[in-house]
């Protein structure tokens, strides 16, 4: 089967039905998150390069429009760390040409002490960086990023990002049980996120199967706790919900194994992201678990599927 570099649109609990672009190959990244739901990184890198001809994205993103997908956001991000792509500035420019739905970037910020990376974004409608971490140790020990970044580059090439930028940051705080989520945490990650002023605060944690199994989720009550401490721009982000009709049957099963080929999703997410009645795509997660090629995974009481691993 023949790589796709635009999929779905998927179930986003920030950004409703986004259109996904991947502008890298598959875990290439910067760093190597605990909590990351693709697992664990294949390839750490900090190197700038063209990963994926800008022509054939462009042409994906189109096909994708030309068939009729709405999407609310159209979402670089995807396998890995967007800003490795050398050519993200002229992708968004490209873009914005072919539609006027929004386009936003998710981002861990890693390079945000790069001008040329800055500049690079300054086109999006929504920037969703992250930081999880207010120090160098607490940086290392959730993030385990290249060697040769630092979080003292990091953060404060956030925070000039923060001062440059004309569109709307939304900061993604991702808190961890037993890691980075007492009331100590929230103060001390409250001191940046005034320095880098975003619009919005998004708390989250891991609801998702993590890299690593002690990348624990946070109980809800102390999530509320956290949230109110970082003040009235923050929120713990809620579950998404559809409520359009999927336009097309005949691509439902290619879209399902394209969205659980980028994270596992409950059968709520996959019905909210392909827009299909929830009746009808147990039908076809019945019908490929059999198959084996989808499998089951339990965190907590709530059944995810994913790709079926090879033995």
């Amino acid at each position: 089967m023949k790589e796709r570099f635009v999929y779905g649109p998927v179930p986003s609990r920030r950004l409703g039905r986004s259109l996904g672009v991947d502008l890298v190959p598959f875990k290439v990244c910067s760093y190597n998150c605990i909590y990351c739901q693709l697992g664990k990184t294949k390839h750490k890198t900090i190197e700038r390069k063209p990963y994926i001809p800008t022509e054939r994205i462009l042409n994906e993103v189109h096909q994708k429009l030309t068939e009729g997908i709405r999407p609310d956001r159209i979402t670089l991000a995807g396998s890995g760390e967007p800003t490795l792509n050398s050519e993200i500035g002229s992708l968004i420019h490209e873009i914005k040409k072919l539609t006027k739905t929004p386009v936003a970037v998710l981002t861990n910020a890693s390079l945000f002490g790069s001008s040329l990376v800055r500049e690079s974004l300054m086109e999006a409608d929504e920037v969703l960086p992250s930081l999880d971490a207010y120090d160098q140790n607490g940086f290392e020990t959730v993030n385990r990023p290249h060697p040769e970044i630092t979080f003292k580059a990091m953060v404060e090439g956030l925070i000039a990002f923060g001062k440059e930028y004309p569109g709307e940051i939304w900061l993604e705080v991702f808190i961890l049980d037993g890691i980075n989520a007492t009331e100590s945490d929230a103060l001390h990650l409250k001191h940046w996120i005034e320095k880098v002023s975003p619009h919005k605060v998004h708390i989250n944690t891991a609801v998702r199967p993590s890299a690593e199994a002690y990348a624990r989720q946070v109980a809800p009550e102390d999530l509320v706790r956290f949230c109110k401490i970082l003040g009235e721009k923050a929120e713990v982000i809620a579950p998404f919900r559809g409520s359009e009709k999927h336009e097309t049957q005949a691509v439902v099963e290619k879209d399902l194994l394209n969205l659980l080929a980028r994270r596992p999703c409950t059968l709520e997410d996959i019905a909210a992201g392909l827009n299909v009645d929830r009746d009808e795509i147990l039908k076809y997660i019945e019908r490929l678990v059999k198959k084996h090629v989808i499998e089951t995974v339990k965190r907590g009481s709530i059944i995810y599927y994913q790709p079926k691993k090879p033995l």
